[in-house]
C-alpha cells in the first residue's frame, strides 16, 4: 500500500446530533523525521501520561472539514452510524452510511460530496471492513467487504466502488452475501445461533479469514465463488480487522478492549492450512489508573512499518446520575504512533509521538 499521511477523526457531537470529520497530519504531528530520532526521544518520555492526567494540556480538535447528520428521529442510534474509508479512492475518502441505510461519500481533496446507491443493511459502529484491490482487464477494481452485526446473526456484504471513465455506466453498487457461519457450541437437541464476528483479516485477493470470540471458530469465504468453508476451532489473535504488511509478510492487529486494561499491538503469520502464529506482541502504551476504562482502539496502517493506534478512555469518576454515560463516552483519546523495524532478533517496536484530546460533550466516533 501507499504510504499515508493523514487521519481522519470523525468526532460525534451528542447534544447536536451531528458528526465532523476532522484531519490530522500524522507524519507531521505523530512522528519524528527518522527512526534514530524516536529512539533517541524514547528516553523522555516515562511518566509522560501520568502527567498529562494530572492537568497538562491536551490537543484541540483540528478544524472540522464537514457535518454529517441523520434524521432527528435516528439521532440517538449512535451505535448505527458507519464510517469508513474506501482506500481505493485515497487516504481522504470518507464514506458514511445512516441509520436509515442511505450511503454518502465525502472526498476531502475535492471538497466534494458524493451520492451512493443506498447499502442493503444498517450497519453498526464497530462492524468490521476490509479493503480489497484486484488487477483486471488493465485496471484496479476495489471492494470493501463490510461484516455487521444483526439482531440475530451476522451480516455480509459488498461495495463495489471501482472507479470508471463510462458515467452512464457506474459500477458502483452494494450486493449482499451469505453471513459467516459462526456457530456457537449448542447442547444436543437445542438450535445452534450465528455468533457476531470478533475479527477479520484478508488472507489473499481472493480469501476473507472471519472468526468469532464467542463461537470459538473460524471461517474462509472465497471472494470468486462467493461460499463459505469452516477453518476449525480456533479465532485470530486480534479484534477487529488485521492489516497486512508486505514487507514483513505478517498481520497486524490489536487486542480486544474488553475488560482488558492492558494495549497491546501484535504481529502474526498465518495461511488457509493452518491456525495464525504469534511472533511478537508488545505494548504500546501505559497502563491507566483503574477509573480510566478502555473503550474502543482503530489501528491505521500509515505503511513503511509504521502506525497510528487511536485508543479511547472513559472516566468512570465523572459520570454521574444527572449525566448519562451514552453522553460522554469517550472523555480521552489517545494517539500513539509506532514503529515496527527489523532487527537482529526478528522485530521491534519504536515509538514516537502521542497526542491527547480530553472531550467533554464531544466523543472520538472512530478514527479512520
Amino acid at each position: 500500500m501507499m504510504n499515508r499521511q493523514f487521519a481522519n477523526m470523525i468526532v460525534h457531537n451528542y447534544p447536536k446530533g451531528v458528526y465532523s470529520l476532522r484531519r490530522i497530519n500524522l507524519m507531521e504531528y505523530l512522528f519524528y523525521p527518522s527512526t534514530e530520532a524516536a529512539e533517541k526521544a524514547e528516553v523522555n518520555k516515562k511518566g509522560w501520561l501520568s502527567t498529562m492526567l494530572k492537568g497538562s494540556p491536551k490537543q484541540s480538535l483540528p478544524k472540522t472539514n464537514i457535518n454529517f447528520s441523520s434524521l432527528p428521529n435516528m439521532a440517538d442510534l449512535t451505535t448505527r452510524h458507519f464510517f469508513s474509508l474506501l482506500r481505493g479512492q485515497g487516504e481522504g475518502s470518507v464514506m458514511f452510511v445512516s441509520p436509515n441505510v442511505h450511503t454518502m461519500m465525502y472526498d476531502t481533496s475535492t471538497d466534494f460530496v458524493f451520492g451512493m446507491p443506498q447499502a442493503n443493511f444498517c450497519k453498526q459502529s464497530d462492524s468490521i471492513a476490509l479493503s480489497i484491490t484486484r488487477r483486471s482487464y488493465g485496471q484496479d477494481n476495489h471492494k470493501l467487504y463490510v461484516i455487521g452485526k444483526g439482531e440475530d446473526n451476522a451480516l455480509f456484504e459488498v461495495l463495489n466502488y471501482t472507479r470508471t471513465t463510462d458515467l452512464n455506466n457506474s459500477s458502483w453498487y452494494w450486493r449482499p452475501l451469505p453471513c459467516p457461519p459462526l456457530f456457537r457450541p449448542c447442547l444436543p437437541g437445542s438450535n445452534s445461533k450465528v455468533c457476531p464476528p470478533s475479527a477479520a483479516a484478508v488472507l489473499d485477493a481472493a480469501t476473507i479469514c472471519v472468526s468469532s470470540v464467542d463461537a470459538g471458530a473460524c471461517a474462509f469465504f472465497d471472494t470468486a465463488t462467493r461460499e463459505w468453508r469452516q477453518a476449525g476451532s480456533w479465532v485470530l489473535p486480534i479484534h477487529g480487522a488485521a492489516e497486512y504488511v508486505p514487507e514483513f509478510d505478517l498481520w497486524f492487529g490489536l487486542d480486544d478492549v474488553i475488560g482488558n486494561p492492558n494495549h497491546c499491538l501484535r504481529a502474526f503469520d498465518f495461511d488457509s492450512s493452518r491456525r495464525p502464529v504469534v511472533r511478537h506482541s508488545w505494548n504500546y502504551l501505559s497502563v491507566l489508573p483503574d477509573e480510566w476504562l478502555p473503550r474502543q482502539r482503530h489501528l491505521l496502517n500509515m505503511g513503511s512499518g509504521k502506525f497510528c493506534i487511536a485508543t479511547s478512555f472513559r472516566n468512570l469518576l465523572r459520570h454521574t446520575s444527572c449525566r448519562p454515560l451514552h453522553g460522554a463516552v469517550n472523555e480521552l483519546t489517545v494517539l500513539t504512533g509506532v514503529e515496527v523495524v527489523r532487527n537482529v532478533n526478528g522485530f521491534q517496536i519504536i515509538k514516537h509521538k502521542s497526542e491527547c484530546y480530553s472531550l467533554e460533550d464531544n466523543r472520538i466516533h472512530c478514527v479512520l
